[in-house]
């Protein structure tokens, strides 16, 4: 092994510890979200009934398959849930690493072992590292942060096989089957793919271009062939999406915001507009640099541009700002190589170490939100485990906020409470936003019966500092609280008991 090759593994490794630490620290202590706990509730149900309550809600299975056997071998608490999605982006640094160094072999300057190669590897590894949403969607037990790695991981593999002998098939299937997971991740990963696909079909003298195309179908109908069964599945949603999803418009205003806090990860106030034609410029000048740019600045620009379109065709608003996540490696690519293209040292390692320097902001704005106490669910979980008596019924306002008392009563051990939903008879919001498709049988009650549901003490909660609800006749109140955590959260808790039966 060359003395390069050592010092870029220990800056890799290097890159992946400095990574730990903002990914991981308190790492239990900020609340689960709705969504959090919907993944949690989801991978509970064996598997075939998850897959079957995966289909009424607008995301693919694979990253609730990957948690259900994260979870069997590591357990359910909240950093176990989030463990999976630390690692995930910490697998990220390093293969954005060995991705910007293949990609450089596709210019005549560089070679993926050249120190030029390395160094604008290792920037792109250091944008990785610290850049707030990477670091924020790596602590979310969602599938950002796997999409993320699948995106990188496929473009590395794509690059690979283009560099391949063209009767080495393997890499084609190999990409096909990546290119299938990240879209059975995240669909919004299907533009990545395309732009990949792109990509390798695009007309080059240095290669040859019928081979690569045979790979190229090869590796589509690889995708296809494991995506097929999924299908059906896809397109009942894609209708639902475009009936009722709720992403609102992609104004001007919106997209400038969003693509400059998609580059610094901090909200860029008055400075979005300069900021976002900053971040147009960076890919230009990315494009410039040669044809490891211009692959990168494809990648990065992709879900953007086909997300626009796709949203105009469908009449309906597709454009989010935590979907463009699985693009910013990609852009952090594109900079480093731009970097990398620059002909003075001192100019090279001063635009780094600035732009280095742009994204720690970020970076400590996120961690300094990082609370030290859990939240006031956990608290009053744990109340009520010693207080509620059995036969007593927990009522609480939605599913979602079902998901969360449940699971912090399960850490508390809780399990025996009877906690359910109150809903309308007519629920008024769409399944994927209300999380209704993780209920299972017995977990609501209907809002205008929860007096009558039977139990002589009802416990009603609620996520707000509202004061209880007037209790209804032959009821009393006798107990009410509101529970105070970390982030500011609140919970607010009271008890109700038929007034035969009242203290």
């Amino acid at each position: 092994m060359t003395s390069q090759r050592v010092r870029f593994i220990v800056l890799v490794v290097t890159l992946v510890v400095a990574g730990v630490v903002p990914r991981a620290w308190r790492l239990d202590t900020p609340g689960l979200t709705s969504d959090e706990a919907f993944s949690w509730r989801l991978t509970g149900y064996p598997t075939g009934e998850m897959l079957r309550r995966a289909t009424l809600d607008v995301h693919p299975p694979l990253f609730y398959l990957v948690l259900g056997g994260w979870r069997r071998a590591f357990g359910d608490g909240v950093a176990a849930l989030r463990g999976l999605s630390v690692a995930m982006g910490l697998l990220a640094i390093a293969i954005v690493f060995v991705l910007v160094q293949e990609a450089m072999r596709l210019d005549e300057k560089g070679g993926g072992g050249t120190d030029v190669a390395g160094r604008a590897a290792a920037l792109a590894a250091a944008f990785t590292t610290v850049q707030a949403t990477q670091v924020l969607q790596s602590r979310n037990a969602r599938m950002y942060a796997l999409g993320t790695v699948l995106a990188v991981l496929s473009a590395w593999i794509l690059l690979r096989a283009m560099r391949a002998a063209p009767r080495r098939a393997g890499w084609w299937v190999l990409w096909g089957l990546a290119a299938a997971a990240a879209v059975a991740t995240h669909y919004y990963l299907a533009f990545t793919i395309a732009a990949e696909a792109v990509w390798a079909a695009w007309p080059a003298r240095t290669r040859p271009r019928w081979a690569h195309l045979r790979g190229l179908a090869l590796g589509i109908g690889v995708a296809m062939a494991a995506l097929a069964p999924w299908s059906g599945a896809f397109w009942r949603q894609a209708r639902q999406v475009r009936a009722e999803y709720w992403i609102p418009p992609a104004t001007p205003t919106v997209l400038r915001e969003g693509l400059a806090r998609w580059a610094l990860g901090l909200d860029p106030g008055r400075a979005a507009l300069p900021l976002a034609l900053v971040v147009v410029a960076s890919l230009v000048a990315a494009v410039l640099a040669g044809r490891a740019g211009r692959v990168f600045a494809l990648l990065a620009a992709a879900p953007w541009v086909l997300g626009l379109a796709l949203s105009e065709v469908a009449g309906r608003p597709l454009v989010l700002e935590r979907y463009m996540l699985f693009a910013q490696p990609f852009l952090f690519c594109a900079w480093a190589v731009a970097i990398a293209s620059v002909a003075r040292p001192i100019t090279r390692m001063a635009v780094g170490t600035a732009l280095v320097l742009a994204l720690v902001p970020g970076l400590v704005s996120i961690v300094a939100t990082y609370p030290a106490d859990p939240p006031a669910l956990s608290a009053a979980a744990r109340f009520l485990k010693r207080q509620a008596g059995a036969g007593d019924l927990v009522v609480v306002e939605s599913p979602r906020a079902l998901n969360k008392l449940r699971y912090y009563a399960r850490q508390a051990g809780g399990e025996r409470l009877d906690i359910r939903c109150a809903l309308p008879e007519r629920v008024p919001l769409s399944p994927h936003v209300s999380h209704v498709v993780s209920l299972a049988e017995g977990d609501s009650v209907p809002a205008e019966a929860v007096f009558a549901s039977g139990p002589a003490t009802i416990w009603l909660g609620h996520e707000s500092t509202a004061p209880p609800a007037p209790a209804p006749a032959g009821w009393s109140i006798t107990y009410a609280r509101i529970f105070e955590g970390g982030e500011e959260t609140r919970f607010a808790l009271a008890r109700y008991q038929r007034a035969d039966n009242a203290p």
